[in-house]
């Protein structure tokens, strides 16, 4: 029986030269930019989707929380599910699952059917994202890794920057029907592209499913894990609340609060683009636990500064620092298990979505509680710290394997 390893899923003819991987890389990107675009979307408009439905605006929210807890829930599984499938067919699965279901979603007649679509939709999403950045990583190979997997999350930075804003825009002109509209064609135009442009990709090593199920058990993918749920956590504790935390530490409310937000997608796209390129030079723990101290700093600086204009600064710096850790991390665990990547991958995908559930919970706590803004501010700068040192201490113990 021929075993096929992750550095072997392309055939000699197939192979890329090192000037070639980008434009499929970037592909990919063009599908995860649908995704990030997806995951928030509906967040923008809605007053209009509960109108139309006739539901309120917090059932209307659940539409953003299914989809977020089932990519969170099913993406480890089915990449351990669906390994020996090739990956270019699952793609392409993945990604007509994700196109078709918005495209329904639109159509729903009830918010029941909506929330069945988003949950298919999610599932989509799930199979595709991890296997896009396994992939991606085999097209650039070991000395471009950084490179490949910052450009796939890239592709979600500028959904969750720029996509989200325009399908909002969207939504708010023609109905919330239009923005999930919006999303599947950019989807299809991945679908399409991708289908068109990729190799035949092998499936993943041929692994009992104990032993796949058993890589999440690995500490060292356990600690690179807890890096990112941690460092995600910290963070979303700020950005969550950010509109009163800023308000009551430097007076910035409305139009100047909508360019404070811009400025940090702005930050987080160069955060996520730019890791890549340090972490294919300085290595993925220091690129990590210096993403993450990047952001503690800006916090710390917003914690205590009296002026907008400061706090406009700080901003950028925090979204750079807040989308600079994901993909190093993302290299160490593929490095730990390369035969595996794509379960590695979506494990650590969780970890966003817990960090992301787990931070907006205590800092709602933290805020309701009377604590104040800056205390809470700095709550979420010490765990930061934390997930420095814990970033350092994920590489000492993977770099042996690269």
């Amino acid at each position: 029986m021929t075993i096929h390893t992750t550095s072997q899923i392309r055939s000699p003819e197939q192979s890329l030269r090192p000037d070639h991987w980008v434009f499929p890389v970037v592909l990919l990107a063009v599908g995860t930019f649908a995704i990030g675009t997806d995951s928030f979307v509906l967040a923008g408009i809605l007053p209009q989707l509960a109108s139309g439905l006739h539901i309120s605006e917090g059932a209307a929210g659940q539409v953003v929380t299914a989809f977020a807890i089932t990519y969170a829930i099913a993406a480890p599984f089915l990449s351990v599910l669906t390994h020996r499938v090739p990956r270019k067919a699952l793609i392409a699965i993945g990604l007509a699952v994700f196109v078709v279901m918005n495209a329904a979603g639109a159509f729903a007649p009830t918010f029941a059917v909506l929330l069945v679509t988003r949950v298919l939709c999610a599932l989509g999403a799930a199979s595709f994202t991890p296997t896009a950045n396994a992939v991606s990583t085999v097209f650039a190979g070991p000395a471009a890794r950084g490179r490949a997997l910052s450009i796939t999350l890239g592709g979600i930075a500028l959904g969750t920057v720029f996509g989200v804003p325009v399908g909002t825009a969207i939504g708010q002109h023609f109905g919330w029907q239009a923005s999930l509209l919006f999303v599947a064609a950019v989807g299809l135009v991945a679908l399409i592209a991708l289908s068109v442009v990729l190799p035949h990709l092998a499936g993943e090593a041929v692994v009992p499913l104990r032993r796949r199920f058993g890589v999440m058990g690995d500490p060292r993918v356990i600690l690179v894990v807890l890096v990112t749920a941690v460092a995600t956590g910290s963070g979303i504790l700020v950005y969550t609340y950010i509109a009163p935390i800023v308000h009551t530490i430097a007076g910035i409310s409305g139009g100047t609060l909508a360019i404070a937000l811009l400025i940090w997608g702005v930050g987080g796209a160069v955060g996520a683009f730019g890791c890549g390129w340090f972490t294919d030079r300085i290595g993925a723990g220091p690129t990590s636990a210096l993403g993450i101290a990047v952001l503690a700093a800006a916090l710390a600086v917003i914690a205590f500064a009296g002026s907008p204009v400061v706090v406009l600064i700080a901003m950028f710096f925090g979204g750079v620092g807040s989308w600079a850790f994901v993909a190093p991390n993302n290299h160490m665990l593929t490095g730990l298990h390369p035969t595996m990547a794509s379960v590695v991958i979506s494990f650590n995908s969780t970890g966003t979505y817990v960090g992301q559930a787990a931070g907006a919970a205590v800092g709602g706590v933290l805020l309701v509680s009377g604590l104040g803004a800056t205390p809470t501010v700095l709550i979420a700068v010490a765990g930061l710290v934390v997930a420095a040192i814990l970033a350092l201490a994920a590489w000492r113990a993977t770099r042996v394997r690269g």
